[in-house]
């Protein structure tokens, strides 16, 4: 079956092609349950259709093109480590992956830009309309952890074993991996996880929660309640920890309680019309990449000068990785979730306009990145590429305060004197790009949140989308959690406890 690599754009063609494999391997394999990849594709759309003119975009030339590239190559962490800590949890830039996970999966053709066209220029309106489609359903009902191919046994779901190589963290048990097929002399399902979402096995930490997900339904299931009580309950659960946990620690938080007080003043599609905003999922929502840290304190075994890099959690999974010739994940990297806690050595970066070295880095087939895949000049090239209005172009349709050119330079300058040119040297203080004015924001603010821009469209659409997802709290009077240590509340750390992997 094949498989799309991280970072990778799939095409439609590609992921059809995955979905044919799967039916090939329904027909031979004996299990009981059947695998699929996505159900319809969903589409993209914009926040802000009335944007779409040439003043409120980015200019299409080749010098912009080519500014975007000279800017994103700017944005790396310097190579001391110097770059301050937030105060977020590391916890919380994996839960953002994960919700991402839930609710995108963009597809794409392969004939429609290739990133390394020096001619590169805005798709039209109809062709992004036309072509490109979302390969996840838009709402928060956790289709990553329940779509096939999840292999299920009665009320419960399958959780894989760790494979024995001595130092297992204590007070962990075997049930610590993902399910997963055998090895086998095909790349392609040699110890594949068996998921919802083949990209929850990208990297060790992401992998690890959705163990955590897992292990949580089966607890739910284990007090007597089949699996789609299970299934419903746990989603609710996890609304509400996205609602008063995830969002207010990376949200602003008067931003968030004014979107549930007031209801969506910005994202309002009809239940039968949802659709994924490119504003967010192109932009917004890749605030993430800068929280990345370049080391993890996993457990007692790989921490402080052990400490496990970017390198290591990506070759500790079958997507990105081979397991380091285990079968399954070596019990001694089974992670310990206290370090990526409140109380845990493991702090998210500052949300800034840098990437760590080690994300910036990222090699394909142990080969270097050409300029144009390297993610931060990926996310700009993207940007400009499906159309998304300027930082300032949105700040002012939203109503909110337009950051001035001396604060965007500024933000440039504190990290370094070519980040500040390349600012300068295609107007970009004045006309920003949206992903780049959104980091912008928050370093302006010196804050561990999001600023108001990026606040308010991350809270608009993930709270706009649990407003129309299955078994949606938006949509029951008054609920409120019961399965947290503490009656009506509900966060990470409850969700880890419950499936007893903290």
């Amino acid at each position: 079956m094949p498989r799309i690599s991280h970072g990778e754009i799939p095409s439609l063609e590609r992921l059809a092609d995955a979905q044919g494999g799967t039916r090939r391997i329904n027909r031979t394999a004996k299990v009981p349950f059947d695998f699929a990849v996505i159900q319809e594709p969903t589409p993209f759309g914009y926040l802000f259709p009335e944007l779409q003119t040439p003043e409120t975009l980015l200019a299409s030339s080749r010098q912009t093109r080519d500014g975007l590239i000279d800017l994103g190559m700017t944005m790396r962490e310097p190579e001391d480590d110097s770059t301050p800590d937030s105060a977020t949890p590391s916890a919380y830039t994996y839960l953002g992956q994960f919700i991402d996970h839930d609710i995108t999966f963009e597809a794409k053709s392969d004939s429609l830009a290739t990133l390394d066209d020096p001619d590169l220029e805005p798709l039209s309106l109809e062709t992004i309309t036309d072509q490109l489609k979302n390969g996840r359903t838009p709402s928060l009902d956790l289709d990553n952890v329940y779509y096939k191919p999840a292999p299920r046994i009665a009320s419960r779901l399958r959780v894989g074993v760790v494979a024995p190589n001595g130092n297992r963290p204590p007070n962990k048990d075997i049930a610590n991996d993902l399910p997963r097929r055998p090895p086998s002399t095909d790349k392609e399902n040699d110890r594949a996880a068996l998921i919802g979402d083949f990209r929850n096995d990208e990297n060790l930490i992401i992998a690890q929660l959705h163990v955590a997900f897992l292990r949580a339904h089966n607890a739910i299931a284990g007090r007597g309640r089949t699996f789609d009580e299970a299934r419903s309950l746990l989603r609710q659960h996890y609304q509400w920890l996205v609602i008063k946990d995830f969002l207010n620690r990376i949200a602003d938080p008067e931003i968030v309680n004014s979107i549930l007080l007031n209801g969506n003043q910005v994202f309002r599609p009809p239940l039968d019309q949802l659709f994924m905003p490119l504003e967010f999922s192109v932009a917004a929502y890749r605030y993430g990449h800068s929280m990345v840290r370049p080391q993890y304190n996993v457990n007692l075994n790989f921490s402080g000068p052990s400490a496990a890099t970017l390198q290591d959690l990506f070759t500790l999974t079958a997507v990105s990785g081979r397991l380091r010739k285990f079968d399954t994940l070596p019990e001694d990297w089974i992670i310990e979730w206290r370090n990526f806690l409140d109380e845990g050595s493991n702090r998210a970066r500052e949300i800034d306009t840098r990437l760590t070295g080690g994300l910036f880095d990222l090699q394909a087939f142990g080969k270097e990145m050409p300029r144009e895949a390297r993610l931060p000049v990926r996310n700009l090239l993207r940007g400009y590429l499906l159309r998304l209005p300027t930082g300032q172009a949105i700040a002012r349709a939203l109503g909110l305060p337009v950051m001035t050119p001396r604060e965007i330079e500024a933000v440039a300058a504190s990290v370094s004197d070519e980040q500040l040119a390349a600012v300068r040297a295609c107007n970009f203080s004045q006309r920003t790009p949206l992903w780049y004015y959104i980091l912008a924001e928050s370093a302006n603010r010196l804050s561990s949140v999001l600023g108001p821009v990026g606040s308010t469209i991350v809270a608009e659409v993930l709270i706009g989308l649990i407003r129309n997802s299955k078994d949606s709290i938006l949509r029951e009077r008054n609920w409120r959690p019961t399965l947290g240590a503490t009656p009506g509340r509900f966060t990470l750390r409850d969700l880890l406890k419950l499936g007893g992997v903290l």
